[in-house]
């Protein structure tokens, strides 16, 4: 009689824990099935080939530039625009301006000409510029989950000077031209009085329509390029003037907007649903054992009983 309980007992068991296998795996089948009508309705998006650090960051792949990225950062470069953009990961306390150095393999031994904080829709980034000779550097980092992410841009045209800040959008009106014109006093060209009237104008970029204006300093032409994206205005300042610029803004921009994010990591998450589950089958196991228990009590009464 206590071997058919027990027997019981163990069948049930391990019927319940088939049941818990099975019914995760027939809810995606039934979910996969349902989506199946949905998915063939709709027209399919283009793919967009992203690299993916070790480090747990990923970034667009610019296809129309060489590629020299590592397992562990992200570097373009355009020998044609004379220009490199690199996306790298570092300690939370490390500085972005060496960490930029040297992935870059150059040296930034000056101070930069503009520094702050910029919110946008994914964080808190700090900026920088330099310029190092014919070399100018944008840099854009943030802190994230105990690391420090590296965005920066570096182009070395002797004939156009390039920038690339972020605006936080403060005022109502959709013109970029607030931002372009905020750029281009926080970057030391110009003072805001000291700015004619600018040529205004659009171009037709892959991540968007900017809007351009144009501005001649005493012979200097001096072009910014603005696009309105939630409470950031994305921007670039050019100093001279150079046909290839739009290219420069499209590709940095491109890996902001196109967009960077980082791969959060669910381990813990993991180990969290593992212990839930040990702690179901043992809850589950010591159920059945008390059952057994309380059956074999029972029994031992019933020939107690029919003994007397």
């Amino acid at each position: 009689m206590n071997k058919r309980y027990f027997g019981w007992a163990r069948w049930l068991i391990i019927g319940s824990m088939l049941l818990l296998l099975v019914l995760p795996l027939s809810a995606q089948d039934d979910a996969a099935e349902g989506s199946t009508d949905a998915d063939m309705s709709e027209e399919e998006e283009p793919e967009i080939p992203f690299y993916s650090s070790s480090e747990g960051f990923n970034v667009p792949i610019l296809s129309t530039w060489v590629d020299e990225s590592d397992n562990m950062t992200a570097l373009f470069t355009n020998t044609d625009l004379q220009a490199r953009i690199v996306t790298a990961a570092a300690g939370e306390g490390d500085d972005p301006t060496a960490v930029a150095a040297d992935k870059l393999g150059i040296t930034i031994g000056s101070e930069p000409i503009f520094t702050n904080r910029v919110n946008t829709a994914d964080g808190t980034w700090e900026q920088r510029y330099y310029d190092e000779g014919d070399t100018h550097i944008s840099i854009l980092s943030k802190t994230q989950e105990g690391r420090r992410y590296v965005i920066a841009f570096i182009e070395s045209n002797p004939d156009v000077a390039v920038y690339m800040p972020l605006i936080d959008r403060t005022w109502d009106d959709e013109s970029a031209l607030p931002g372009i014109e905020q750029s281009i006093e926080s970057l030391g060209i110009a003072t805001a009085d000291e700015l004619p009237e600018p040529t205004l104008g659009t171009v037709s970029l892959p991540t968007g329509e900017w809007q351009t204006a144009t501005y001649d300093l005493d012979g200097t032409i001096v072009t910014g390029y603005g696009l309105n994206f939630g409470v950031t205005d994305y921007v670039a300042i050019a100093v001279g003037d150079n046909a290839s610029v739009p290219d420069l803004v499209d590709a940095y921009n491109y890996t902001l907007l196109g967009g960077f994010f980082v791969t959060t990591s669910n381990v813990e998450y993991l180990y969290l649903g593992l212990a839930v589950v040990v702690i179901i089958f043992a809850v589950l196991l010591i159920s059945m054992w008390m059952r057994w228990r309380n059956a074999r009590r029972d029994l031992r009464t019933v020939e107690q009983l029919t003994s007397l």
